[in-house]
């Protein structure tokens, strides 16, 4: 931000000691350091204030798009993904399906082995 040297907080120093004077320093220093944190404070409320305006936004969108897609509303979707015929987002989402319901039979299969191998060594011990 700023570029001081060592040499300018010398001389910085001197200024203050002569004008505020060695007796009252240190309550000149914790005054401006507390400003100085609430004004790092203030900068950084504002900053995420900002960034979570940006985030409802981008969560607007995509509810938006969710709501689109359970409605059958396709022409905001097949635009965001790029596709132009509708034909071809409907086999975009068979296969999306077919791959869920894939996942899901993968997991409960192994879900299925594990607990059979858990009761299997239950048994034997």
């Amino acid at each position: 931000m700023f570029d001081f040297g060592w040499q300018e907080f010398i001389i910085v120093g001197f200024v203050l000691v002569m004008v505020v004077g060695p007796k009252d320093l240190p309550k000149v220093m914790r005054a401006i350091t507390q400003v100085t944190g609430q004004a790092r404070r203030m900068a950084n409320e504002f900053r995420n204030g900002l960034q979570e305006i940006a985030a409802d936004e981008k969560m607007k969108e995509v509810k938006q798009m969710v709501e689109d897609a359970k409605t059958g509303k396709v022409d905001d979707i097949s635009t965001f993904l790029g596709v132009e015929d509708d034909e071809d987002l409907k086999s975009i989402g068979t296969e999306l399906e077919t791959d869920i319901k894939s996942l899901q039979k993968d997991t409960k299969d192994a879900l299925e082995k594990a607990t059979d191998a858990e009761t299997n060594d239950k048994q034997t011990s």
